[in-house]
């Protein structure tokens, strides 16, 4: 565990139902071409439409088609439109694609050059940015606070993180009553995903005594209200819940990082077309497996927050919920082969790869992946 460490967060976060409503007020004085970036199930929803009436006066444009996986042409056009119309700020209300795509906008927008240099790493952020707010409608992805935005670049099939501080919100805005109509299969995605981010922020390398706690009840609140949020989605409660454990997940894990599974599911995302929040599920119990004789005492302090005591209890308790939440033992009917292996082994050696507790080589990535394959 880390014992050095620097917290950065937006400089405020609301979280509450209601909060939205703080939007038009907490905008910056003299905002007067505010870019609205928006999933088109909000564009549709009373919210929106409440929204925009806050904002007469100040909307530049409302984009509302970015695609579920944030390509770099979807920032390419927010750019073209924010230097266009010399944009002064940056509202994003969405899943964590809208929000990827407009808080990488927001930084870029005042600095030269297109989405693919900094993604490949031709030019270098820096700076501030643009004045960015982000309010999630999904519970999950937690890219309402942090420092980094995971994009896709299509052609090659190559997905990966654009980082810098420049490009944490200024303000994070969380209401649970946004996710109310979040459908059962994308609360279930977006929870696990959360749930997943808490406990590999639990276990990393990295971690440190403010992100272990902000983890361990992250992983409180996810375990024991996903099921019952995914089940009745009208429950505002349990919303709130799996909303504050997110908010904590993403507050844990963009202070330390994560771990294996994150940094075997972006290559196989990307591959096989399947949410990231799944994809990190399927492969949660393998890397919780290889990981275990370096965390036993860390696997029994997440046990006693999901209900057990030992280090087995917590990966059982966790096979269980998976289970509950219909989550598949593996990838072979969504496409993966071994033919895919050579790709995901090249483009998982990331920093979340390397912040995993114990060290991968090749073949055991292989090995891992075999048995969740054709």
């Amino acid at each position: 565990m880390s014992e050095e460490y620097v917290i950065s967060y937006p400089r405020n976060v609301v979280f509450g139902v209601g909060a939205l409503d703080r939007l038009p007020t907490a905008l910056p004085m003299g905002s007067r071409r505010v870019l609205l970036v928006a999933g088109a199930h909000f564009m549709r929803s009373p919210e929106a439409a409440k929204l925009t009436a806050a904002l007469d006066g100040r909307l530049l444009a409302t984009v509302s088609d970015i695609p579920a996986e944030p390509c770099l042409a979807a920032v390419d056009k927010l750019l073209e439109i924010g230097r266009s119309g010399q944009a002064d700020a940056v509202v994003a209300v969405g899943g964590g694609s809208v929000l990827d795509a407009a808080k990488t906008a927001a930084a870029l927008i005042p600095l030269p050059g297109m989405t693919a240099d900094y993604f490949h790493g031709r030019l270098a952020v820096s700076g501030q940015g643009l004045f960015c707010a982000a309010a999630p409608t999904t519970a999950g992805t937690g890219a309402e606070i942090t420092r980094n935005a995971v994009l896709i670049e299509p052609e090659t099939k190559i997905k990966k993180s654009i980082k810098h501080d420049a490009l944490i919100p200024d303000l994070a805005l969380i209401d649970p009553a946004l996710t109310l109509s979040c459908p059962p299969g994308q609360t279930v995605s977006s929870g696990l995903d959360a749930f997943v981010q808490a406990v590999e922020s639990y276990l990393t390398l990295h971690a440190n005594a403010v992100s272990r706690a902000l983890a361990l009840g992250a992983v409180n609140l996810l375990f024991n209200h996903l099921e019952t949020a995914a089940r009745e989605p009208g429950d505002l409660a349990a919303r709130t819940k799996v909303a504050e454990g997110s908010l904590l997940s993403a507050m844990s894990f963009s202070q330390c990082g994560l771990g294996a599974v994150h940094g075997l599911a972006h290559p196989i995302g990307a591959l096989l077309g399947v949410p990231h929040g799944l994809t990190c599920a399927i492969l949660l119990l393998p890397v919780l497996k290889w990981n275990l004789r370096k965390k036993q005492e860390d696997y029994a302090g997440l046990a006693k927050v999901c209900g057990g005591a030992t280090p087995d209890d917590f990966i059982n308790t966790t096979k269980d919920l998976l289970r509950s939440l219909q989550v598949p033992a593996g990838f072979s009917a969504m496409g993966l082969t071994k033919e895919h292996f050579p790709f995901i082994i090249k483009h998982s050696r990331s920093g979340s790869m390397a912040s995993n507790p114990r060290p991968m080589s090749d073949q055991d990535i292989e090995d891992l992946l075999a048995p969740l394959a054709h």
